[in-house]
């Protein structure tokens, strides 16, 4: 019984660090690495996330994605254009820096709460180590936890002073598969980025490359290429409104590179400006349309796994893979 538990719960952990690691996002526990919601939630608190309840309103802490980090703070507005959000410890709000106002989209979850209050376990200082550790060895420790899995899913005896780890050839398939759906995950994932064309508006428009005069319409190239092994298909998307760019798609064979020019209307107050285009990038297994209309970047990504899932499993189910491959090693009592 006692096993099977443990079994549980070790498979529960693997599930969540795959999910983590394809995603790059906080799912169902996190810990807070500031004390911009002090004193609700302290630093190194262990906080949990509800990732299913999407009704968002004022007071609900959230975990939200801003300019790359995951950020928790609270909802003290609901706008048009979306939530204003602010640590309770802060003056202002997260917007009046200048951070655009929060999409639902944005949002990983909000955090449990009892009674109205947060659900949270203080951790100390050692979990900032920790994760700092994880963050530079996701795929290793990924790897480690997978072996940890073959040997608590195996059996084992002892004859005559020796012991024998017996591992299914079933489970060496399986586990080797999850590698090659996290690996392929990663390929994608790992190059997803954000290109940005910064530039200032002023009356002196012109002296200077980066200098444009209020108002004006001007364009920029950005360059394309693909220096991988196999072909990537590329996904252009704007995240400025000044930007007179539309959604498109394009593939690239190694080796291959494209230009595109971007035309920008620049606003008409003086000021520091920077335009910002994600780029997504997929080795395509899906057909492009599929892609292109997705709404969300790692949707694609989730198709592909499936697709390559559903392979494995007709390879799992036509193939042989009944037996056992024994391991012996020396035993000491």
């Amino acid at each position: 019984m006692l096993k099977k538990v443990a079994s549980l719960i070790f498979s529960f952990f693997v599930l969540l660090s795959l999910a983590s690691l394809i995603f790059n996002a906080p799912l169902l526990i996190a810990y807070i690495k500031s004390d911009s919601m002090s004193p609700t939630l302290q630093k190194n608190d262990l906080v949990f996330i509800n990732i299913f309840d999407r009704n968002f309103n004022e007071g609900d802490i959230v975990v939200f994605k801003s300019d790359g980090n995951w950020i928790c703070h609270r909802i003290v507005k609901e706008t048009d254009e979306g939530f204003i959000t602010k640590g309770d410890a802060n003056i202002a709000t997260d917007q009046f820096s200048g951070r655009p106002a929060v999409r639902t989209s944005d949002i990983i979850g909000k955090i449990v709460n009892f009674d109205g209050d947060p659900v949270n376990i203080p951790l100390g200082e050692g979990i900032e180590k920790m994760e700092s550790i994880f963050a530079k060895n996701k795929l290793l420790i990924f790897a480690i936890l997978m072996a940890g899995g073959i040997f608590m899913f195996s059996g084992g005896s002892k004859r005559k002073g020796r012991k024998y780890l017996r591992i299914k050839v079933s489970t060496i398939f399986i586990v080797s598969s999850l590698l090659v759906i996290v690996a392929f995950s990663l390929a994608n994932v790992i190059t997803f980025e954000k290109r940005e064309i910064s530039y200032g508006t002023t009356s002196a428009g012109g002296l200077r490359e980066e200098w444009v005069l209020p108002g004006q319409e001007f364009s920029r190239q950005i360059k394309f290429e693909n220096r991988g092994f196999y072909p990537y298909y590329y996904l252009i998307s704007p995240e400025t409104a000044n930007l007179d760019l539309e959604r498109q798609g394009f593939l690239l064979l190694p080796g291959e590179s494209r230009i595109l020019e971007v035309r920008i209307n620049a606003p008409r107050d003086t000021s520091l400006h920077t335009e910002k285009i994600a780029v997504t990038k997929y080795i395509p297994l899906i057909p492009p349309q599929i892609i292109d209309v997705s709404p969300h970047p790692y949707i694609p990504v989730l198709l592909m796994d499936l697709e390559i899932s559903f392979f494995l499993a007709i390879a799992y189910f036509l193939g042989n893979f009944e037996g056992e491959v024994k391991i012996r090693r020396r035993w000491r009592s």
